[in-house]
């Protein structure tokens, strides 16, 4: 072999180190029932994402049939294989666990083994954590999977190195500010007009039901101070008021103006 010919495979060698480097691969993750769907139909609005684009075209697909990376998800160290030229900017997300027990279906996804198997081709990697009101995942695992299984996700979150945590519930309150805020290492199509779309209906509301009167009403309307939890029992009775500056007072208030 030439002086010539070692060069030229250096070079070649050298530039696909260098294109492969220049590409970011967003893991986002956490337990089931946490938002996988929604977030993944978020990230993979903007044109230059390769995500879950399937998804935008139907309401819900199983992950195990149509999420891009789902093969790879079972075997990381076949990363090698897919064709990382179609973008720049890659999306995947996965719940841990996946499956249902009783079904013999139930396994967990080992996440930073995927993201050292793409570190290892040059793809830079983010994990993203997603979160819901912990009541909620344990009501929807419990209904579908049978069992809650949070904490299958939680052997493995501390495993994690600086991931950023999402908000199933900020994403439904803010909408685009919310989006316009986070700062993943992909573009985000926070302007799409499928956002509205997408969060038109929030999957929450079916878990909440209205209370009439709660115990600390009179305490946000008064400002009487509860010296103890009111929830728990053999508490002590409520401090009499001894201030004058609360949402009821004369002296000094502050009001909202409509």
């Amino acid at each position: 072999m030439t002086v010539c010919t070692v060069q030229i495979i250096y070079d070649i060698i050298s530039s696909q180190v260098l294109i492969m480097m220049n590409k970011t691969l967003v893991v986002l993750t956490g337990p089931q029932g946490s938002g996988n769907h929604l977030w993944s139909k978020i990230f993979s609005l903007h044109q230059d994402v390769f995500g879950w684009k399937s998804l935008l075209d139907n309401y819900w697909e199983a992950h195990r049939f149509s999420e891009p990376f789902a093969e790879y998800w079972r075997d990381p160290s076949t990363l090698h294989k897919f064709d990382w030229s179609k973008s720049q900017y890659f999306f995947t997300s996965i719940s841990i666990p996946l499956g249902i027990q009783s079904k013999g279906t139930k396994w967990c996804p080992n996440v930073v083994q995927f993201c050292t198997n793409a570190q290892s081709l040059g793809v830079k990697t983010k994990v993203i954590v997603i979160g819901r009101d912990q009541t909620i995942l344990q009501n929807q695992q419990k209904r579908i999977r049978e069992e809650s299984t949070t904490r299958h996700f939680l052997d493995q979150l501390h495993q994690f190195k600086n991931p950023t945590f999402l908000s199933y519930e900020l994403l439904y309150l803010y909408k685009q500010e919310y989006l316009k805020s986070l700062d993943i290492g992909i573009p985000i199509a926070w302007y799409d007009d499928r956002v509205n779309e997408i969060l038109e209906m929030d999957s929450n509301a079916k878990y909440i039901q209205y209370v009439k009167d709660n115990i600390l009403d009179d305490g946000n309307k008064t400002g009487v101070p509860f010296l103890d939890n009111p929830y728990k029992k053999d508490v002590n009775p409520i401090r009499q008021r001894d201030h004058l500056y609360d949402e009821e007072g004369k002296t000094g208030s502050f009001c909202c103006q409509d």
